[in-house]
């Protein structure tokens, strides 16, 4: 109970009270005392404010029942069990009885502001108030109870935090409001509904610009209360946190790449941007007669379950350094790729205001090529073939193993820790893995542990293995997705030497033990079928147990869950297929396609996870629907390349969708959904749509002004400035 409850039940009647219920029992109960009486003689089926039909139901036969053995016991005729007395106001609280309506006038101007996935309730103070008592009816016409919530004794303004809950879960609910002194409470205000689209959290870079592609990759701590989004477009020449310099105006690298940090306080769950991140040796690059796609620091992203380590991937990052910590300066391999690990220093971890971070690692793969390698395309142009290592990051709970992928490694070597010198099957993919140990002094020492490749021996170029990663929380099994894989086989472990159907698509599942890793499984879709890309996208739950892989150019006609495939008409539509191991062996559980699938949708671009496996996010950021915020039109298809998201979440093994989510500020070519994460605990959502055009900055912005766009007025398509919404 309350402070404010504890005042009200002692200054006032409250059947609950062993005091009140002697009284009762004795005969010393009087009309003005309970409540319950003024609630039974109510007219039968009169509306009650802010009650639904059903509720009004459940309430009037609850009245029926109670009504007699009122007028009994203030008769005087029979005793009431002290069962009935007890049960009686609390079986009505919900209908809206229990106010003795003798305190202080209903506030007036009770209104409603908003914040990222928060309310905030003010209202004028009431001549006599001493207290105010706000009800939440979390579903409003649904089953679920009005609550009291507790409100500081006195204020007249209250924030309600929806920390605890996705958003969609709070989409109908209805709060009101009443005052109370001495004497009791009095009558309600009129119940206010807000609007849930107003409380999606809108989040942009400090320094917004045009092609910043801001939301290019998102991560979020499991308490949800550290996000780090990047922006790989950004083109700033500064190296914080490894020095001083943060000028974040300087336009000077193209495709440099930023990272920022946004962090949730504790106390009044106010979201702030804490940190600027930069990679250690930013630098612009003299490339010659070759195109330099840049860094693009960001590109990949990982968080620690307490936010506190952060590993970030470049894939085009140039030095030709082996290992960890080696030689960053050099410029001789463009697309060599990086990963950095970044540890937020301060004890405990300053979710809030500031959080202070320091470069502690820059990791190279332990083969890089000693110099770029390039190559003539059929329209004669010099293009690198490079190893793109950063292009997927992994990082364990406790943030001590990193894996990063290298879809652009060519060694021909299979399973753990080949042969990395043969460069003969290019872009055949490698996954590194690197473990934290504590150093001399308090220190952190990082190691390479483990060089992972393809298990199957037949046509390993092109395979891109690597292209995606996800690391178990206690750092045991890992699934990395190879896109272009193009075995015909369909299932868990199939011929791996078939090898007929082009770019399909496939993830391979390792295991880590006393004697290291080795290879669980390899995965194919149920419905295996030339170039669906299966695993380009994947994500674990936290004990390894349930795997998600998406296949977003798969182009069955069907919809729902595990319903039939239906024809392959609808080009590059999508789906996702959700896995389950038991006792070391994998099945397939489910299989996913939009509710609206519709061609080009890339349905499966994005995936995320719950700890418990048990929520599932899914980003299609081509899909088309003009609608907003969270269960919108769906057929409409007037905005191409909008996007959306789609929440799901599994009972008994059996999964069903929970929500559409669009952005609060929808327009075409947005790719809302372009990145996705999910809390560990599942409370927490934050999609990427890195098309988004508006210029505002940081939070909560002007989402209409679509400025972006108008910059460049000679570029019909959307600009790319970038922005990422919370649910």
């Amino acid at each position: 109970m309350s402070s404010s409850a504890r005042m009200a039940s002692a200054s006032t009647d409250d059947p609950t009270d062993p005091l009140a219920v002697r009284r009762v029992e004795r005969g010393v109960f009087s009309h003005a005392m309970h409540p319950l009486l003024r609630t039974a003689k109510r007219s039968p089926g009169a509306p009650r404010p802010h009650v639904s039909p059903s509720k009004q139901r459940t309430c009037d036969m609850a009245e029926f029942l109670l009504a007699p053995a009122v007028t009994i016991l203030l008769t005087g005729r029979m005793r009431v069990t002290r069962a009935l007395l007890l049960a009686a106001p609390l079986a009505l609280a919900a209908c809206g009885g229990g106010s003795s309506e003798t305190g202080p006038a209903a506030p007036a101007n009770f209104t409603v502001g908003y914040s990222p996935k928060g309310y905030t309730f003010s209202w004028n103070a009431s001549n006599g108030a001493t207290r105010y008592e706000l009800f939440e009816d979390p579903d409003g016409p649904g089953p679920l109870a009005e609550a009291r919530l507790d409100i500081p004794q006195g204020t007249t303004q209250f924030a309600r935090l929806l920390v605890s809950q996705l958003l969609h879960e709070r989409m109908n609910a209805t709060y009101r409001l009443r005052a109370c002194d001495s004497t009791g409470c009095g009558a309600f205000t009129t119940a206010v509904t807000p609007d849930v689209t107003q409380a999606i959290g809108y989040f942009k870079a400090s320094n917004s610009e045009a092609f910043d592609t801001f939301g290019s990759a998102v991560a979020l701590s499991a308490d949800g209360k550290v996000m780090a989004v990047s922006a790989t477009g950004e083109r700033s020449n500064a190296t914080c946190p490894t020095t001083p310099s943060c000028d974040q105006a300087d336009n000077a690298i193209v495709n440099a790449g930023a990272v920022y940090v946004f962090s949730r306080n504790n106390t009044y769950g106010l979201w702030t941007l804490a940190s600027y991140l930069k990679a250690g040796n930013n630098r612009a690059y003299d490339n010659g007669r070759y195109l330099d796609m840049g860094p693009r620091f960001g590109a990949s992203l990982a968080l620690s379950a307490d936010g506190s380590t952060l590993v970030v991937g470049a894939p085009g990052e140039t030095s030709s350094a082996k290992g960890v910590n080696g030689d960053a300066s050099d410029t001789q391999t463009q697309g060599a790729g990086a990963a950095y690990v970044f540890k937020a220093i301060g004890s405990p971890l300053p979710h809030g205001l500031s959080m202070n971070w320091v470069q502690e690692a820059y990791i190279k793969a332990s083969n890089t090529r000693p110099k770029a390698d390039y190559s003539v395309d059929i329209m004669g142009y010099y293009v690198r073939d490079p190893q793109s290592f950063g292009s997927s990051v992994a990082v364990s709970a406790d943030g001590n193993l990193v894996a990063v992928g290298a879809p652009g490694e060519g060694s021909k070597a299979t399973g753990i820790n080949g042969d990395q010198s043969d460069n003969s099957a290019i872009r055949s993919g490698a996954v590194y893995t690197y473990t934290r140990s504590s150093g001399a002094g308090g220190g952190s020492t990082w190691a390479h542990q483990a060089y992972l490749k393809a298990s199957d021996t037949n046509s390993l170029r092109w395979k891109h293995f690597g292209e995606s990663i996800a690391l178990s929380g206690d750092g045991t099994t890992l699934a990395v997705g190879a896109p272009t894989e193009s075995g015909g086989a369909t299932g868990i472990n199939g011929n791996q030497q078939d090898q007929s159907a082009s770019s399909s698509g496939a993830v391979y599942v390792f295991t880590q033990g006393s004697n290291g890793w080795g290879q669980q499984a390899y995965v194919k879709a149920s419905n295996t079928a030339a170039n669906d890309r299966f695993g380009l996208k994947l994500t674990l739950s936290a004990d390894g147990n349930t795997l998600a892989v998406g296949a977003q150019d798969e182009s069955a006609s069907g919809t729902g869950i595990n319903n039939p495939p239906g024809a392959r008409t609808l080009a590059r539509a999508g789906a996702v297929y959700l896995f389950t191991r038991s006792s070391g062996a994998w099945g397939q559980q489910a299989y996913l396609k939009a509710s609206n699938t519709g061609q080009d949708h890339w349905y499966g671009s994005s995936l995320a996870l719950s700890a418990d496996g048990n929520t599932l996010a899914v980003g299609a950021m081509a899909e088309a629907s003009s609608a907003k915020g969270i269960n919108g039109r769906q057929a409409d298809n007037s905005a191409g390349g909008a996007g959306a998201a789609y929440l799901y979440n599994r009972t008994g093994g059996t999964w069903s969708q929970r929500a559409y989510l669009k952005a609060s500020n929808t327009d075409a070519g947005d790719l809302f959904g372009a990145s996705i994460a999910l809390s560990g605990d599942g409370t927490t959502l934050a999609v990427g749509a890195t098309g988004e055009d508006s210029l505002s900055k940081d939070i909560q912005g002007n989402q209409m002004d679509n400025s972006g766009r108008s910059t460049y007025p000679a570029i019909p398509l959307p600009v790319s400035v970038g922005a990422v919404y919370l649910y």
